[in-house]
């Protein structure tokens, strides 16, 4: 289905002398991604909405995008996969914050961040056989990887000691930058096997 609607936007570009015929392959790629995340995201939200747990669905995504592009990590072979992945990542966490007391929650996500940090300077970036990147482009985005990965660390913890009401916004972006470490322990568990 995804497939097919990435098809038929293309066609029409295509018709109406947007894009060339040469490459539509690209863009059909280019639209089942772009499609699959967008469903993803809006899901997500829905979800939080529906959960009411809105902001920890913004926070969930604010730092997915901000770091996966640049650490890779675990790929699924299909779409659908991908979504439930996401969305069952997405609902864990929201049951982690939940049930840590609150006491533990700056401990946790202190320790979160903590590992995070060294699987993302130790194996960040993963590439991917579906993405191949040069060497040029994997120094770039280890080093930005790396940079985002300390960034988010350094608002978490100063969240911590400055807002420490937003304590359970804090968790959760730690909690969301420990499953991105978890995504690149997978993907290279993952790389072994093979």
């Amino acid at each position: 289905m995804l497939h097919k609607l990435a098809e038929d936007i293309s066609f029409y570009l295509i018709t109406n002398k947007v894009i060339d015929i040469e490459d539509r392959d690209i863009y059909i790629y280019g639209l089942e991604l772009l499609i699959s995340t967008l469903f993803t995201s809006i899901s997500i939200l829905i979800l939080g909405l529906l959960i009411e747990e809105w902001i920890s669905g913004v926070a969930y995504l604010a730092v997915y995008f901000f770091l996966k592009s640049y650490t890779g990590g675990y790929h699924a072979k299909h779409y659908y996969e991908c979504y439930i992945y996401s969305i069952f990542v997405f609902i864990v966490l929201i049951i982690a914050k939940n049930i840590i007391v609150p006491i533990y929650r700056p401990i946790i996500g202190l320790f979160s961040l903590i590992f995070s940090i060294i699987v993302v300077f130790k194996f960040a970036p993963v590439t991917n056989k579906n993405n191949p990147k040069t060497e040029e482009e994997i120094l770039k985005n280890k080093k930005i990887a790396r940079r985002r990965t300390l960034i988010l660390s350094i608002i978490v913890t100063l969240g911590y000691i400055v807002k420490p009401k937003l304590i359970d916004l804090w968790l959760m972006l730690a909690l969301t930058v420990l499953t991105i470490a978890y995504s690149i322990l997978k993907a290279k568990f993952l790389e072994r096997r093979e």
